[in-house]
């Protein structure tokens, strides 16, 4: 039997434990399949290491070998190879075992321009990549070897293999989620999202921001926004939850107001909720649980900021959401008392769960 929305609040109550000050940005952390790290990509090329399972979260060395910003990251089926991507389209693997050593393999073109996302297949036997460039790239992760290349016709955002079936899915901009066979390349199903798209005044606004499968497979949220406007962008946060044997739209979810704009993460959690973090203006972010069949959540954290990633660790215990450090802007910021002109910060909250 499916536990209550009273009894989810009380055994996911959140704890604040610590903050990692993350300068200049990262784009999300991620605990290792392991537990014993914590990794983000940064925007200064560094993939950027705490050690996970000390109280302290220290810092380790990061590993290089990027010259753009890390903004795709996935971890082998095995949890021994983390695999990196760049907006530059640069791709490689690194051993987590021996941080030291030279990348397993690397493609300084993986894809033409930006490299979006990554995902790893469960078998092991397949790495997914997507681009600005409008394409899929299938690799082999043992030695980088491209399998097949798959035109999207589009931007694509965002893609997740199914967790127990042989299908890749895609989400792009026009709110399109692809299924595609990475054996052929061929698309055999699409669903609509289209709800997280509009065309504003020349801006094509919104798309589908991310992906994510419940761990049996029964379930794909997609997650984005509902756009109002283009220009500085308003729109209710929004995540879809579809029947995956169906295709049909089942859910819903509505997570806040226009300011809050965009679902830029979410986690379907074995207890049957959705776990999302949001980012919207000016300086908006929070934290959202709720089970797709309610109208209310059943927890609700609202003091961060633009909040961009949240990762689950192995335990279920812990939680580590990416974050922008308060009053952060661009244009017009005033100087410091030494005449610097301050960036940005991506402040990493850790979480503890009542009873994960």
């Amino acid at each position: 039997m499916n536990p209550s929305a009273d009894e989810l609040r009380a055994r996911y109550e959140l704890r604040e434990v610590k903050v990692v000050e993350a300068e200049p940005q990262i784009h999300a952390a991620r605990f290792s399949p392991c537990g014993k790290f914590l990794l983000a990509g940064g925007y200064d090329s560094a993939v950027r290491r705490w050690a996970a399972d000390q109280p302290e979260l220290p810092e380790l060395a990061p590993l290089g070998g990027h010259q753009g910003w890390v903004q795709a990251l996935a971890f082998s089926a095995d949890g021994q190879t983390v695999f990196t991507g760049d907006s530059w389209g640069a791709l490689q693997a690194r051993s987590l075992a021996d941080p030291d050593a030279a990348p397993r393999w690397k493609h300084e073109q993986a894809h033409a321009s930006w490299l979006r996302q990554l995902s790893a297949s469960p078998d092991g036997q397949q790495l997914a990549s997507c681009g600005l460039d409008e394409t899929l790239r299938i690799w082999n992760p043992a030695d980088g070897q491209r399998l097949r290349e798959i035109p999207a016709g589009d931007d694509v955002f965002c893609l997740q293999y199914h967790p127990t079936e042989p299908w890749l899915v895609s989400g792009d901009q026009h709110g399109r989620i692809r299924q595609w066979d990475p054996g052929n390349g061929q698309c055999t199903r699409e669903l609509d999202a289209s709800a997280l798209y509009q065309y504003h005044r020349l801006q094509e606004v919104g798309g589908v921001r991310t992906l994510a499968f419940s761990a049996d497979g029964r379930w794909l949220a997609a997650g984005g926004t509902q756009p109002k406007n283009g220009g500085s962008v308003t729109g209710i946060p929004l995540l879809l939850v579809f029947d995956w044997q169906t295709g049909e739209l089942a859910h819903t979810l509505e997570l806040g107001t226009t300011n809050d704009v965009y679902v830029c993460d979410a986690i379907l959690h074995a207890d049957g909720f959705a776990m999302v973090v949001t980012s919207g203006q000016p300086g908006a972010g929070k934290m959202v649980f709720q089970r797709p069949e309610d109208k209310e959540p059943f927890q609700v954290h609202t003091k961060l900021a633009n909040c961009h990633a949240l990762s689950l660790d192995p335990t279920g215990k812990r939680l580590a959401v990416t974050a922008t450090n308060r009053g952060s802007n661009g244009n017009g910021r005033q100087l410091t008392a030494d005449g610097k002109y301050p960036g940005n910060k991506s402040p990493i909250h850790l979480f503890e769960l009542a009873a994960g």
